[in-house]
Parts: structure tokens; C-alpha cells; sequence
């Protein structure tokens, strides 16, 4: 075949496939969360009709109170996610980003995709394969579900470190489309650090926050921010603003620096911040949490792990002078229950898809015997 002839037929082929898939969309229905009459934006503790504002973790005053690489983190939807039931044997998410599409240790997938998850009769979560695409708009495909699977909701999660300009599900025009309500009460508030945003799970559902979510089955808010998890005072005058059933402090992993934090810094940012949170919420248990890579075993460089089992110690230590003050419901989680090996990050501090789990399977534990005492 001659080269114009072949490329002549290519592009009718490729002319081809845009109708057929054109075609396949105008039987769809649509669905955009920002123009639906009640609030649909789950893992978000601020619910608002700010378009502008929509997907940020954090209300709108919060711009003028926390610094502005903190503002610009919230933006990115982290934890957040749309529960969902229909009928259809066919879903396909669109949406547009604002940011670049990877990081330098996360994947594509893990920074900018959605990930969809389904909930059987038995509440056993499952992960769906998608056929995805990443131009000017990104799109996701999902079919050919499984028909002795019988699904209770689907559960779709936003990108980790990125941000919708725009998102909507589509479904078959004859099917059954309805979004839960995203109205959760007394909800796991988490503060922390990149470890907490999602770096480096695989994708979204991966990572650790989200699959305590799945294990709890209870409403969680992750006010995670890459590199800015520092314990600091409007973060937690925002928390205080919460009805939560249990607070975590998880900021650890970016108090590492002696010359930037020194321990008596670091001391005196844990005990106003636990005393902020209990002066307002006297009876709500708070999870202090040390850093997951502060173990020997995670890797052989000594100067890293080293300022990692330090951070750790600093927050142990002032975890027992305020339980020696009288602090009730205070708990901390140790490095060695989180229970981190080699196999557990991608460079010695962000965990891979394996170490996501054994943090979220930590965090389950714990979590679980300190809200059954409280009961």
C-alpha cells in the first residue's frame, strides 16, 4: 500500500472511531455534582455552593488564615469522593484538570486520575478497571461489570494531587442515576503531610486515607498537605470549627528538620494543639501518630531514619507529659505498630501501595479500640 494511500485510510479510521465514540456518548446522561440541588462532595468537612471554591477542602475564609501553600494544597481534592447507585452498564467520568498531570514520585494515575470502587450486598469493597484517556479532557470508561457481582453503591474517588476544572459522570440514558446526599455527621478528622495527601500510592483508591474509609465505613476528612502538615494554629482553629468523633495529628513526617524545628518547637506545637482541640472538644479521643518511616528496618541510610526516630521520640515524649498532666483520650500510634519494612516506600519516607495498606490496617486497629471505649 502507498504511504498516502495508508495514512489517507487511517484517518478515516481514526474520523471513524470519534463519531462512533460520539455517538456512544449522546446515549448518555449527565451528571455534574456542582449543579445538583444538595450537596453530593463527600470527605469534604465545609460543604458550600462556591463554585469557585467547590472542591477545596478548606471554607473560603480560610484563604486570609493559613499560608498561602496550604490554600493552594486544599484546592487539590484529596480524599474526596462521590457515592453513587445506578443501573447502567456503562459509566464514564469526564473532567478537565488545572495542574500538571504527575510528580516526580507518583505516577499519572495516582496524581491526576479518578479510581471507582463497588460496594456488594455484603459491604466487600471492589476495584474497577477503567479504559482511560488523558488529553484536554480526561476521560474514563468503565464496563462489562461483572452480572453475579450485585452492587449496593459505587464509590468514586478524585484525583490526589490535582484539580477538577470541571467533572461529570455519565450513564445509559434509560438507567437509574441517584448521588447520596454527602450530609455525614461527626466525622475522623486527620491532619498531616504529604504521606497523608496520597504520596505515593499507585492511584487514588490506594491511598491509605481511603482505604480506612472503605475498612471504618465511617466519614473521613483528610486534611492532608504535601510538605506543610506543621502542626500550625489556624489548622487547628479550623478543625476546632468540627463535630468530629476523633481527631488525628499526624504531622510528624514535616518536623524533621533540627534547624528548622527544634524539639522545644516541636513540643510546644503538639501541646497547644492538643490542648486547643480538647479546651473546645473536652470528651473527642485525639490520635497522635509518629513518623511510619522512623524504624531501622525501612532502610540503610542512617542520617534519614535518624532524623525520623527522633521526630518520633520528641512526640513521645511530650505525649506522656500530657498524659502525666491529666490528659484524657490521648493515644499515640508508633512506628512499630504501623509496622514498616523495606518493601513499605518508594524512597525510604513516602509508602508504595503495600505500605499504604499497613498504615490504613494500623490506623484501623487503633482507631476501632479507642471509639469502643469511648462507647
Amino acid at each position: 500500500m502507498k504511504p498516502i494511500a495508508f495514512f489517507a485510510g487511517l484517518m478515516i479510521c481514526l474520523v471513524y472511531c470519534e463519531l462512533c465514540y460520539a455517538q456512544n456518548d449522546n446515549n448518555l446522561k449527565w451528571f455534574n455534582p456542582q449543579t445538583n440541588t444538595y450537596n453530593t462532595l463527600k470527605g469534604k468537612a465545609w460543604q458550600n455552593t462556591d463554585s469557585a471554591n467547590y472542591y477545596n477542602r478548606l471554607p473560603a475564609t480560610a484563604e486570609k488564615e493559613v499560608r498561602k501553600e496550604v490554600w493552594n494544597l486544599a484546592k487539590q481534592t484529596a480524599g474526596e469522593y462521590l457515592d453513587f447507585n445506578t443501573s447502567s452498564q456503562k459509566i464514564v467520568i469526564k473532567y478537565q484538570i488545572n495542574g500538571g498531570k504527575s510528580l516526580d514520585n507518583m505516577p499519572t494515575l495516582g496524581v491526576s486520575g479518578v479510581d471507582l470502587y463497588a460496594q456488594d450486598l455484603q459491604n466487600k469493597w471492589h476495584w474497577i478497571k477503567a479504559a482511560y484517556s488523558y488529553k484536554d479532557t480526561v476521560t474514563y470508561s468503565y464496563e462489562n461489570f461483572d452480572p453475579t457481582v450485585k452492587i449496593k453503591k459505587f464509590r468514586l474517588y478524585l484525583p490526589l494531587y490535582n484539580t477538577p476544572k470541571w467533572l461529570k459522570i455519565g450513564v445509559a440514558s434509560n438507567a437509574d442515576f441517584k448521588v447520596e446526599e454527602a450530609n455525614e455527621k461527626a466525622p475522623l478528622i486527620f491532619y498531616g503531610t504529604s504521606i497523608m495527601q496520597g504520596a505515593s500510592a499507585s492511584r487514588p483508591g490506594m491511598a491509605w486515607l481511603n482505604i480506612l474509609g472503605r475498612k471504618l465505613d465511617r466519614p473521613l476528612i483528610n486534611l492532608g498537605f504535601s510538605g506543610n502538615g506543621r502542626l500550625e494554629a489556624p489548622l487547628i482553629d479550623l478543625m476546632n470549627q468540627i463535630d468530629a468523633k476523633i481527631f488525628v495529628l499526624d504531622c510528624q513526617p514535616n518536623l524533621t528538620d533540627k534547624n528548622v524545628y527544634s524539639a522545644e518547637e516541636i513540643e510546644k506545637r503538639i501541646t497547644s494543639s492538643v490542648q486547643s482541640l480538647k479546651a473546645k472538644h473536652p470528651k473527642v479521643p485525639i490520635l497522635l501518630v509518629e513518623h511510619s518511616s522512623g524504624l531501622a528496618q525501612v532502610n540503610l541510610d542512617t542520617a534519614l531514619t535518624g532524623k525520623y526516630i527522633w521526630t518520633s521520640q520528641v512526640l513521645n515524649n511530650v505525649y506522656q507529659k500530657l498524659k502525666k498532666s491529666g490528659v484524657k483520650d490521648l493515644d499515640i500510634l508508633t512506628a512499630k505498630e504501623i509496622g514498616f519494612t523495606d518493601d513499605s516506600t518508594i524512597d525510604g519516607t513516602h509508602p508504595n501501595d503495600i505500605g499504604m495498606m499497613q498504615y490504613a490496617d494500623a490506623c484501623e486497629k487503633i482507631i476501632n479500640r479507642i471509639l469502643l471505649v469511648k462507647k
